[in-house]
């Protein structure tokens, strides 16, 4: 099990790296019990070894009641407006452009990717489509088994990981 660490208190949580908008790497931290790290934070195992420094991290990116994400730089994601098919014209072009879409967005598989840390047996990839499921590792050769619940795949280790590898996932 992993924890945030702010300053002495420890609080349980699990972490996932993304993207933000101006493509900036940031650490999503999903706690219902841990307060905003205004000064970055520690990620420890439950004997308090340190797993990651996050010490850099301390601007709060987007916070919602299941996460908090972060990042290093100051950024503020930027609203995204929808309209509804019959507001906004589309001419023959766009119609085609967009069928053109549709189908290469069907064939482009999904892909997902975390960091899996020491001490973990487990990794949580939420919001899978449905289809062949492909795992790919860049520090780790050893066995591993795959869970789909629903929307949910869960990709677990024998043992305990040695090391921090990255794990991506591939969905056909």
């Amino acid at each position: 099990m992993l924890y945030i660490k702010i300053g002495d208190d420890k609080f349980r949580a699990e972490f996932q790296t993304f993207a933000t908008q101006a493509g900036k790497e940031g650490i999503r931290v999903i706690s219902n019990s841990a307060p905003i790290a205004e000064n970055g934070f520690l990620i420890v195992d439950g004997e308090d070894n340190i797993v990651s420094k996050r010490t850099s991290f301390t601007n709060l990116y987007r916070e919602t009641e299941e996460y908090k994400e972060y990042t290093e730089e100051a950024e503020i994601p930027l609203a995204v407006e929808c309209f509804e098919m019959g507001d906004v014209p589309v001419s023959p072009i766009e119609r085609q452009i967009s069928a053109l879409n549709s189908r290469v967005s069907a064939i482009t598989p999904y892909e997902q990717s975390k960091e899996a840390y020491y001490g973990e047996i487990e990794k949580v990839f939420y919001g899978v489509p449905n289809g062949n499921v492909s795992v790919f590792f860049d520090n780790y050769d050893g066995t591993y088994d795959i869970v789909r619940v629903k929307d949910r795949v869960t990709i677990t280790f024998p043992e305990r990981l040695a090391d921090m590898t990255n794990i991506n996932i591939s969905v056909q």
